[in-house]
């Protein structure tokens, strides 16, 4: 009996340690791209409100007279371009990683700024520059022009 007992309790710790270690349908959604669990994904957004488009890459036309800033968006698995046109200061929501941008605007105030969480001044992008690999995650704020 006493054998009985103790091969019955070993079986019983093995089939548990099977269980729990087995990879199941719950292992597959704990892993994701951005490494993150659980969290859904959110768009980047910018306050006050601006006209955008996706595209695929670096690669995109970005009109007269515009800062464009181009953002990863995990929602749709591609870049989204803001199209800053109007002279704002913009709050950046769920930007980060690496994107890029490009200051086609004119006239002598078109100097944008990038400004970090406390307000201090990350860089100065002057009429024409553009860049196809910039990091956002410490932009809070774009001042496309003074």
């Amino acid at each position: 009996m006493r054998i009985r007992s103790i091969l019955g309790t070993a079986g019983t710790a093995a089939g548990l340690a099977a269980v729990s270690l087995a990879p199941g349908a719950g292992a597959a959604e704990a892993t994701s791209p951005a490494g993150s669990q659980g969290v859904a994904a959110v768009a980047p957004t910018v306050s006050p409100g601006a006209d955008f488009f996706y595209t695929s890459g670096p690669g995109y036309t970005c009109p007269d007279d515009t800062f464009c800033a181009r953002v990863w968006d995990p929602t749709r698995s591609t870049y989204k371009v803001f199209k800053l046109y109007n002279c704002h200061t913009y709050s950046l929501s769920y930007w980060g990683g690496t994107g890029g941008y490009a200051n086609f605007q004119s006239g002598s105030r078109a100097t944008a700024t990038f400004y970090g969480e406390s307000g201090n001044v990350l860089k100065n992008v002057p009429i024409g520059e553009q860049s196809t690999s910039y990091n956002w995650t410490p932009v809070w704020k774009i001042r496309n022009c003074y």
